[in-house]
Parts: structure tokens; C-alpha cells; sequence
């Protein structure tokens, strides 16, 4: 009889667990991990764009490094900041996909300024899109804290 009650109490754990990783594996928040290259057109900022698009309006974790930001491409008066990737810079081809992160005090992110490697980390919002303005599709991101979302 003792026996019965175990093995029951153990499938009934057991049920419990699996529904607990179902319900893990659905809060989970898509990532996007690599490295831009702003002055060229590499892949993984077509790759970047495209995975913005598939989570419009859901919560994602961003880790990137933004390599060969130039001008316009920083901080604009702590309440923005952009960077952008040419289409195909070396052919000459105006327009490309822009970046626009809405910043507020208090905005749970990480960002490395260093010359040597630019790096943005944290959970954003993808907030939505617009474009196609002068050959530029630009995506708008805002970052929040998980915990609170």
C-alpha cells in the first residue's frame, strides 16, 4: 500500500513538473545576440531587423556590439539614441535600416561606451515601425525591466 502511495505522489510530481517547464518555456523571451556592423550591410543587421520585426510589440533580450558608429550615431540628448546600417554602403546605395531606442530616467539597460567595442545589452520592447522614409525602415525599442513587465 505504502508502495502505491509513492509511486502515485512521484506521477503526480512528476505532472507537476512537466506543466511547470510548459509554462517556464512560454515566458521565455526571445534572444538576439551578435554583432552590427553600422558602415556595412553583414548579414547580422538584416538578421537584427528581421528579428525586431517577428516580435513587434513583445519584450526581447538584446546583447549586441555595434561596431564603427560614427556621427549622429550616439546619444541625443539622453532621451534617444540611434544607429543605423546602410543597405549597401560600398555600392553606393542610400537607405538601410535606423535604430531608434527611446530612453527615460531610470531605464534598466546596459551600454558600454568604449572607442574599442560599443556593446548594448538588456530587455527592450519592441514598440513598432515605420518606413520605408527616404529608403530607410527604422524600428523603435524601449528598454524595461522584466520584472516589473
Amino acid at each position: 500500500m505504502e508502495l502505491i502511495i509513492a509511486i502515485t505522489a512521484i506521477i503526480i510530481g512528476l505532472i507537476a513538473l512537466i506543466y511547470q517547464l510548459k509554462e517556464y518555456n512560454k515566458k521565455r523571451v526571445p534572444e538576439f545576440k551578435g554583432q552590427i556592423e553600422v558602415d556595412t550591410n553583414d548579414g547580422d543587421c538584416i538578421s537584427f531587423y528581421d528579428f525586431l520585426f517577428k516580435n513587434d510589440g513583445k519584450i526581447v533580450f538584446i546583447d549586441i556590439y555595434i561596431n564603427n558608429l560614427t556621427e549622429g550615431q550616439v546619444f541625443d540628448d539622453e532621451s534617444n539614441f540611434t544607429f543605423s546600417c546602410y543597405y549597401d554602403k560600398n555600392k553606393k546605395l542610400e537607405g538601410g535600416y535606423s535604430y531608434n531606442i527611446l530612453l527615460s530616467e531610470g531605464d534598466d539597460f546596459f551600454y558600454d561606451d568604449r572607442p574599442s567595442s560599443k556593446r548594448l545589452k538588456g530587455n527592450f520592447k519592441v514598440i513598432g515601425f515605420t518606413g520605408p522614409q527616404m529608403g530607410w525602415f527604422t524600428s523603435v525599442i524601449k528598454p524595461v525591466n522584466i520584472e516589473f513587465s
